[in-house]
């Protein structure tokens, strides 16, 4: 039996409402993997026995997660620390306020943290549990005045589950006061959406079936009145609705006659998912694995960042067969188990939500009317004039730095040294004197794109190391990049004492427009560019002179 068949298989055992001990002990997921991380645990209570029931979710999301456990330490002095892709504080709060309050536990948690922070430069996590919503948000509070922290309220987890958190009974024979029953939760919460969420690229669009997955039955057969919405279906639609609203792409992939679908999603009101809300459809009797192709394709977007939906193995193992990194989910005859696989598949869900992630489906809308004004013009200047753009350039970009580490971490195509700043790294080089951050807003009468582009610069000397240089895929295609990274640069204040300007590069398995990009300032041919650094005189940004058409604007 294949990998990603026993994967499908173990679904409704991992994704099921309370999952058990032992069930998830019995199952066996085979060893691939396509990721390894490490974790160092800070911890005053066991998590042993939580990593060994996460074992099975992570196989699932092919992580294979290395935990450095030290020592029970309620005072956290981090001590033997080694580097590691992230930091875990695994708290029993109750040992701190049996003998003290929350302000002054908060206090001293905030002192302990910047002495991780000033050691670690990876993600931090603080899981723990609250006694109530005042001392949740003050936590909250606590974690956002540091760069890269997140709070994982496990009293929450169990709380949505209607599952006691806490079993004194058990507290001296295994380390932990959490219960049996909980802890299953948490060991899917953690490697399901914790840790995906703070180390792995994000899931970007989903890719889904039509038959037997938004709906009972089959529409070529069953008729548009005669396919089924049942409860569970009803409510898969919905969670999907709720991603797409929160800036996930929506993909239809369907063996079915084009205008037969788009009847029924016409004439089925009772659909809580409607036919504008994919950004993209592919309908024909061809083949999945390129009609997924082509999705990733018009979304600007790699293919490992898909997720496919579909109720037919044979089909999730032809797609995985050709595109191995595209993310697959398989559609059960009980679609609430769909759902709740959707609700924990990992690097799906987010720590938060953000505006730009919100905007994003409404600008790959526009994209589309962009893409069509721009055949019927011949002047590019005449295009971005029609278009009204206007580009924003911040270079103190503090209350931004969020996104722009988001932005690190998610772009692809157009990133040139694929270092993948994260916001700790980001917030370093934003209070150094050598380094500079800067970010680009765009937007035109058609959408606001928001934040699209990130610019991290070191100086050394009289040469400016650009260290990082990313534009998202949605603001690619409309002739600007000369004018956003260029224009940026410019006016930089480092870059007034510099002689030089050099772009560092690592080649990567998508970043070749980056690369094409810098191969035409450098005048060779685009797989000429090389690893590390590559100059261009200051001459050259000093003699640039930006779009004339496009607004711009200094922040």
């Amino acid at each position: 039996m294949s990998l990603i068949i026993k994967r499908m298989e173990s679904q409704p055992t991992l994704f099921t409402a309370r999952p058990t001990r032992l069930s998830l002990q019995q199952l066996s997921l085979g060893a691939e993997q396509n990721r390894s991380v490490s974790v160092n645990v800070w911890r005053n209570h066991a998590l042993e026995s939580i990593v060994s029931l996460a074992q099975p979710y992570f196989a699932f999301g092919r992580w294979q997660v290395a935990f450095n456990f030290g020592d029970y330490d309620d005072s956290l002095m981090f001590a033997g620390r080694e580097a590691a892709d992230l930091e875990l504080l695994w708290l029993d709060s109750s040992r701190y306020l049996a003998n003290t309050d929350f302000a002054a536990w908060s206090e001293w948690l905030l002192t302990r943290l910047s002495v991780l922070r000033a050691a670690s430069n990876v993600p931090i996590i603080v899981a723990t549990w609250l006694q109530n919503a005042e001392q949740h948000q003050q936590m909250q509070a606590l974690v956002d005045t540091l760069p890269d922290i997140y709070f994982a309220d496990i009293g929450s987890v169990c709380a949505e589950a209607r599952v006691e958190l806490l079993d004194m009974r058990i507290a001296v024979a295994t380390g932990s006061p959490v219960s049996n029953a909980a802890q299953p939760l948490l060991a899917r919460k953690l490697a399901c959406h914790w840790l995906p969420a703070a180390l792995s690229p994000p899931i970007k669009a989903l890719a889904l079936d039509l038959d037997n997955t938004l709906h009972q039955g089959i529409l070529g057969e069953d008729g548009i009145h005669g396919v089924a919405l049942t409860p569970q279906h009803k409510a898969l639609q919905e969670s999907v609705k709720a991603l797409q609203q929160k800036g996930i792409f929506l993909a239809l992939v369907s063996r079915n006659e084009r205008v037969d679908v788009e009847d029924l999603f016409a004439q089925r009101d009772d659909f809580p998912l409607k036919w504008d809300d994919f950004a993209a459809t592919e309908v024909s009797w061809g083949d999945k694995a390129s009609a997924i192709a082509r999705v990733a394709q018009a979304l600007r977007i790699s293919p490992d960042a898909v997720l496919f939906v579909d109720d037919n193995l044979g089909e999730l193992v032809a797609v995985t067969s050709q595109l191995p990194q595209v993310h697959a989910i398989h559609a059960h005859e009980n679609a609430e188990l769909t759902r709740r696989a959707l609700e924990h598949y990992p690097a799906l869900w987010r720590w938060k939500v953000t505006a730009d992630d919100v905007k994003r489906n409404q600008d790959m809308k526009a994209n589309a009317l962009r893409e069509s004004l721009l055949t019927e013009v011949t002047d590019p200047e005449e295009y971005l004039r029609n278009l009204q753009v206007t580009l924003v350039f911040n270079h103190a970009p503090q209350e931004h730095l969020s996104r722009l580490a988001d932005l690190c971490k998610k772009t692809n195509q157009f990133n040139l040294a694929m270092r993948r700043f994260s916001l700790s790294e980001l917030t370093e080089r934003y209070n150094s004197e050598n380094s500079a951050v800067a970010c680009v807003q765009l937007k035109d009468r058609l959408s606001d794109s928001g934040i699209i582009a990130v610019i991290v610069a070191e100086r050394h000397g009289d040469l400016l190391i650009i260290e990082e240089l990313c534009i998202s895929c949605r603001a690619l295609g409309r002739q600007l990049e000369d004018t956003i990274v260029l224009w940026t640069i410019r006016n930089l204040p480092q870059f007034q004492t510099c002689e030089q300007v050099c772009f560092r590069v690592q080649h990567g398995p998508r970043n070749q427009p980056a690369q094409a990009w810098l191969a035409g300032h450098l005048q060779v041919a685009p797989d000429a560019v090389q690893e590390g650094l590559n100059g261009i005189p200051r001459q050259t940004l000093e003699q640039f002179t930006p779009v004339q058409s496009v607004r711009l604007i200094e922040e």
